[in-house]
């Protein structure tokens, strides 16, 4: 039996934050942890059905209190054969989805944009990746 592949997605979101006094470090730590929140109450469960790693690359605050971070998702897709612009659709979906449902509110306190930038498969499978 072989594992499914590792799929990494590299999003950006545009983030309108509650507390833009936050050090990097710390609003990285909260955005991570209101992450694994949805995950943990099956939002984003359409892109995979198994483990996430969720890595915050960079937060940057070109505006007053707008920040631009940027996300690598590690995961085995649900349905590995859909296009960028269908796991791109998925995306944006699954944020919404977990923004309606009140997630991501300690890190903004209005809905923002999640966007697909990139998207890569590995050979390395999700546990594989977890275990290192």
């Amino acid at each position: 039996m072989t594992n499914p592949s590792l799929t990494r997605y590299v999003l950006q979101l545009d983030v309108l934050e509650r507390d833009s006094a936050l050090t990097d470090p710390a609003a990285a730590e909260l955005l991570r942890s209101e992450f694994a929140l949805a995950i943990n109450a099956s939002y984003f469960g359409l892109l995979s059905d198994d483990a996430f790693a969720v890595d915050v690359m960079a937060r940057e605050v070109p505006q007053d209190g707008v920040a631009r971070y940027t996300l690598v998702v590690e995961l085995e897709e649900r349905v590995p054969n859909m296009t960028d612009e269908q796991a791109a659709e998925l995306v944006s979906r699954e944020f919404q989805r977990a923004q309606n449902a009140s997630h991501f509110m300690r890190v903004s306190g209005a809905d923002f944009r999640a966007e697909l930038v990139a998207r890569e498969t590995s050979a390395a499978s999700v546990g594989d990746k977890l275990a290192a």
